[in-house]
């Protein structure tokens, strides 16, 4: 009985893994901040649909209200040569330097299916008033 428990827990151990997506194209990008919705440059995020565009600790970030979800993007590009920020036509995140374009929907992930996604902030929802955006 004692060598099943300790094959079912070894089995166990090593099927686990982490879920976080990291990306080697982005190293070093460090936020954790809280976003007070009730700020007038936030207003936009209070109805779904609602997009912002924001400079938290010196980084440049998307906001988007999804539904009742948030999700935030860093404006800098994947491409690793492309020192202009991305832009958003209110479909999907583009980078200038290649056209690449991103989808904010689906976590960033490239619509062509290639290369890095555009990086992802974490957000966590205080409070009906108040986000917290790290990475």
């Amino acid at each position: 009985m004692k060598k099943f428990f300790y094959l079912f827990f070894v089995i166990i151990c090593f099927s686990c893994s982490e879920n976080t997506r990291t990306s080697n194209c982005f190293l070093g990008l460090q936020v954790n901040t809280i976003v007070d919705l009730t700020l007038p440059e936030y207003q936009s995020l209070l109805t779904a649909g609602g997009t912002v565009e924001t400079v938290l600790q010196g980084r440049n970030v998307y906001i988007f209200r999804i539904g009742n979800n948030f999700r935030a993007f860093d404006q800098q590009c994947p491409e690793r040569n492309c020192n202009s920020l991305m832009t958003f036509n209110g479909v999907e995140i583009i980078c200038p330097c290649d056209d690449k374009k991103y989808s904010y929907i689906s976590d960033g992930a490239p619509l062509d299916g290639e290369g890095c996604h555009a990086f992802m902030y974490f957000v966590t929802q205080i409070s009906n008033s108040q986000l917290r955006i790290s990475s």
